[in-house]
């Protein structure tokens, strides 16, 4: 499908977001990911609020409606799909709702359950990402936006993060392959993407490690 073809209708209903600063709903687990969005982000004369889960992300819908939505499909406590879902029917409805994942043989499920955008991991370039969300927020048209680099630190949460899902105390096997296999697209780490597609847990967890023992020291 084509998704640079989609359509982005605004609700009608509601003021032009760029008078008011506009909404971003960030709906991610990873850090790496939301500290890449937060820095794609700067300058665009709105607010990011950030959920991690499913939960989270329904506690801000009781709330208000955001001017936009960005939602990745694997969540610790579900599928994005069923609140993109939820989204769609809300009225007044969220202006841009965007679906994200490293699996892209999503995509169609992501506008079957109603989302007007689908960003697969890794993301493109900065200028695509805000070309995308340009429409919404008035302060990233025609920016010049350079690719950001995550903090080390958000990469070295995630890392730990990873390490919990894996063999932790209440670790969640099938949960932690899902995030491993898009925190290693994110990063372009094959080595990592190549074990987690073997499923040696063993062998992702060493390179996990490994991963952190790179890291400088904070």
């Amino acid at each position: 499908m084509n998704t640079e073809s989609t359509s982005t209708t605004l609700s009608p209903g509601l003021p032009q977001p760029y008078q008011r600063g506009g909404t971003l709903l960030l709906v991610e687990d990873s850090r790496l990911t939301a500290d890449y969005v937060r820095l794609l982000f700067r300058g665009a004369g709105g607010r990011l609020r950030r959920a991690d889960c499913l939960r989270s992300a329904r506690r801000h819908m009781s709330l208000y409606t955001p001017d936009a939505a960005i939602v990745d499909l694997g969540l610790p406590d579900g599928s994005g799909l069923d609140l993109i879902a939820e989204m769609a029917r809300r009225r007044p409805r969220t202006g841009l709702i965007v679906a994200t994942s490293g699996d892209p043989e999503s995509e169609e499920e992501a506008f079957l359950a109603g989302a007007d955008r689908f960003l697969p991991k890794p993301f493109g370039t900065g200028a695509q990402f805000t070309q995308m969300l340009a429409p919404v927020f008035f302060g990233l048209r025609g920016a010049n936006v350079q690719n950001p680099a995550p903090t080390q630190a958000a990469l070295r949460d995630d890392l730990y993060l990873a390490l919990d899902l894996l063999n932790g105390p209440g670790a969640r096997p099938a949960y932690a392959g899902q995030f491993i296999a898009q925190l290693a697209c994110m990063t372009g780490d094959f080595a990592l993407e190549r074990a987690v597609q073997t499923g040696e847990r063993a062998q992702i967890a060493a390179l996990l490690r490994n991963r952190l023992r790179a890291l400088p020291l904070i």
